[in-house]
């Protein structure tokens, strides 16, 4: 939440964090993953970029880079996306709370921060799976409809910004149900999905397994992710790694288990955690 700015209160309210404090506690050059929604950035019908120029500001000071992260699959922050978003919404639909369509959106942000060099990546959307709108997943639909999403916006993102990398975004790796889990990347969809010209790094999430360094114990897991996206020529990053401590006492367990996720994962192959 370090550029939404509290706004809307879902997104941060009072608990909104100055990124500067825990930048402050932690080494310099890091990469950090945030939020960049376009409803962050919107003031009377207009673009006001000052929460994410300060964000930019602050991780420069600490040498650091960052991954902002341009729509949301899950309905907070943002409305929920489903596979008519992915197929046409994206480019001709805007959504309520919105000031333009999602596609020219990105536009917008990136031909303006073309040139900043905090940026490591930009990221299409957190979590992506084009799912239909009751939930199920139709996966040949899904895999096409995220397939020529990746495509045109991460090529628009190429042709306006040379300087940075695309991640689309996915899901892969969350929990044991792949099929609904991974929508539009199912099993060896994801290599296939992978492989857009629109995608630079691979994105995978690991959940739910704690004592478990590579996470997920069977297939597909991220050992298979990081084998198809190599045999697309592609780097993986875990964009996303969650261990619940629920006490004070839980945090130096949670520490080791942390340790030993990096540890094994960097040694598989993956570039970021």
């Amino acid at each position: 939440m370090a550029a939404s700015g509290g706004t809307p209160s879902s997104c941060g309210g009072e608990l909104y964090p100055d990124v500067s404090v825990p930048l402050s506690d932690m080494p310099n050059g890091i990469v950090f993953r945030f939020w960049a929604f376009q409803n962050f950035f919107e003031s009377n019908n207009t673009w006001n970029w000052t929460n994410l120029d300060q964000v930019l500001s602050i991780a420069a000071a600490h040498d650091d880079k960052v991954i902002p992260v341009l729509a949301n699959q899950h309905n907070y922050c943002e409305n929920a996306k489903d596979l008519t978003w992915y197929q046409s919404g994206y480019k001709d639909t805007i959504e309520p709370g919105d000031l333009t369509t999602y596609r020219q959106y990105v536009s917008d942000i990136v031909a303006r921060y073309a040139d900043n060099p905090t940026i490591a990546m930009w990221q299409l959307v957190n979590e992506g799976q084009a799912i239909n709108n009751d939930n199920t997943c139709s996966e040949t639909d899904a895999l096409n409809a995220l397939l020529a999403f990746s495509n045109d916006v991460g090529g628009m993102i190429h042709s306006l910004d040379p300087n940075h990398l695309v991640s689309l975004g996915v899901l892969a790796g969350w929990n044991d149900i792949p099929n609904e889990q991974w929508c539009g990347a199912s099993n060896g969809d994801y290599q296939i999905l992978m492989a857009s010209p629109g995608v630079d790094v691979c994105d995978y999430h690991d959940y739910g397994y704690p004592t478990d360094p590579m996470g997920i114990t069977f297939a597909p897991d991220l050992t298979t992710a990081i084998q198809m996206c190599h045999a697309d020529g592609k780097p993986l990053m875990v964009a996303e790694n969650g261990i619940y401590a629920d006490n004070p006492a839980g945090l130096a367990p949670r520490a080791t288990e942390f340790s030993a996720k990096f540890s094994a994962q960097f040694q598989a192959g993956v570039v970021g955690d």
